[in-house]
């Protein structure tokens, strides 16, 4: 089986997914060129953001059909404000209008980060701690408390610009209280087992999360 991965974001998910991927596949390797590809492997390559992460599929599905090794093809994407399915349409629509069509023997997914890679990232009960020292995260938790609530349904409060943006905020505020700091380019701490395995029990326990569930379930069914 091998696996070839569309990333929309250029920083954190191209250095995250490859840990992720590792913790549940780990007799994967991975690749720095689409054509090294033997058996299983992945290779991960950056979309760029949107729109271009659509030109990019179309291109990678050139690709495939061209060099016919790999079984599935994942195109992970923001859903940010259109949501979820709206953004799986955008870009069933691109690949539709642009003609291609990928080979019957390589499957294509769609994974959705609810709102952003950082909604995800919420998922952690254990990082948040039980008596929040800062004033910004304790009306953080007072607007929407994402140890009760599903991260992925949290709105954003009126001085954000949009929910991607709160999010992250939020996320970065968490880490404040350990004196840690999070920036996109250095994800060093969500990049650890120990936090991949607290998001796994968070889905596992609840009903929460559900399109990072949906992308571990994947991969599950991949071993």
């Amino acid at each position: 089986m091998n696996l070839y991965f569309i990333l929309e974001g250029d920083k954190t998910e191209v250095l995250l997914y490859p840990k992720w991927i590792n913790y549940v596949l780990p007799n994967y390797s991975e690749i720095n060129f689409e054509n090294q590809a033997t058996q299983d492997c992945y290779y991960i390559f950056s979309g760029g953001g949107i729109p271009s992460i659509y030109n990019h599929t179309v291109n990678a599905i050139k690709n495939i059909n061209a060099n016919p090794i790999y079984d599935k093809l994942i195109v992970c994407l923001d859903g940010e404000e259109i949501g979820v399915d709206a953004r799986i349409d955008e870009i069933k629509n691109h690949i539709f209008d642009s003609g291609v069509k990928l080979n019957e023997n390589c499957e294509i997914h769609f994974v959705v980060q609810n709102i952003c890679i950082e909604t995800w990232f919420l998922g952690n009960k254990k990082i948040v701690k039980k008596v929040p020292v800062g004033l910004k995260l304790r009306e953080f938790i007072e607007h929407y408390n994402i140890i009760e609530e599903d991260p992925e349904l949290m709105k954003k409060m009126a001085l954000y610009r949009n929910k991607a943006h709160f999010h992250y905020s939020y996320f970065r505020e968490i880490l404040k209280e350990h004196n840690l700091i999070y920036r996109k380019s250095k994800p060093t701490i969500v990049m650890e087992k120990s936090y991949f395995q607290q998001l796994e029990k968070r889905v596992n326990e609840t009903e929460h999360l559900p399109t990072f569930k949906q992308l571990i379930d994947l991969l599950y069914s991949l071993t």
